[in-house]
């Protein structure tokens, strides 16, 4: 296989360092909440309801085939778009079940940074950036053998850090494909998001029929009383969901608060095997702070 092609696979396919576990899939305890891997493309614009962005599809793009379900570890890929010689892969990496500990988007284009050897070269160390009013990292790089550019654009978003990854043999393109970026819009959407909320008052733990040892992560947003409203399994066999979706209907939370006012709240839990690491909200998103 060519450099250029192995080079091309590589920005095409599942995430480094992901792990998916054959016969798990996605599941929620409702149809109508949305969920991060539910975006799609509509008027000439891929919308995402839970992130509440809607970016615009530059002239020429085609949507791509739809990426692997969610992994164990929270990594998502929400979207591919291709035109001649170029691609754009937006991708999502839940902060509460990262393997390895994140504190934001900052971290995480650090992460990619540090993991460049050659045949990569950095054509621009990370920066911050404004697009469209929000704060991104940018990290630019490419493999000059091969001809291939990557430009890396990632942003804090309800505790995700959400990743717009262009690669392509113009530079040209790429510019244009950034650009459009401006006319993205991306709202502070969700209830509050809060990293290791676990101030349970009654719960019941799941009974699991079967066997197995993978990890389970499952995001729920807490309403005003205390009570599991949503619950989003991001990797279950079929059982485990049902499981722990009839276990988590018996959870009962103190209420959390925000100036001695109850608010709903989104965190995160882990059921069957705990990852060896559990990450941090990412600090420099507004929607996301400590328990309390």
């Amino acid at each position: 296989m060519s450099l250029l092609l192995t080079l091309w696979l590589a920005v095409s396919v599942v995430p480094k360092n992901v792990i998916l576990v054959k016969g798990a899939t996605p599941s929620a305890s409702d149809a109508s909440t949305p969920l991060p891997e539910q975006g799609k493309v509509a008027g000439a614009r891929y919308r995402n309801a839970y992130f509440g962005l809607s970016v615009p599809i530059p002239a020429g793009w085609s949507e791509q085939p739809a990426g692997p379900p969610p992994s164990d570890g929270g990594s998502y890929v929400l979207a591919q778009f291709a035109a001649e010689r170029a691609n754009v892969l937006l991708s999502a990496q839940d902060l509460f079940f990262s393997a390895r500990p994140l504190g934001g988007a900052k971290d995480l284009v650090s992460s990619i940074r540090k993991g460049l050897e050659p045949p990569y070269k950095v054509e621009r160390e990370p920066e911050e950036v404004t697009i469209a009013g929000r704060t991104f990292v940018r990290l630019a790089y490419g493999a000059p053998a091969a001809g291939l550019h990557w430009r890396v654009l990632a942003t804090d978003a309800r505790c995700h850090a959400l990743t717009f990854t262009f690669t392509g043999a113009d530079p040209a393109t790429l510019d244009a494909a950034e650009q459009a970026m401006s006319r993205m819009s991306l709202a502070a959407a969700g209830p509050a998001c809060v990293a290791g909320y676990a101030d349970v008052v009654e719960k019941t733990d799941p009974l699991f029929t079967t066997r197995r040892f993978n990890t389970i992560p499952v995001r729920i947003i807490v309403d005003r009383n205390g009570h599991v409203k949503h619950a989003h399994l991001l990797s279950a066999f079929p059982d485990q969901s049902e499981a722990i979706l009839t276990a988590l209907r018996s959870w009962r939370l103190q209420p959390y608060r925000v100036g001695g006012r109850a608010v709903e709240v989104e965190t995160g839990l882990v059921f069957g095997r705990v990852a060896q690491s559990v990450a941090t909200c990412a600090t420099s998103d507004s929607r996301c702070s400590p328990s309390r």
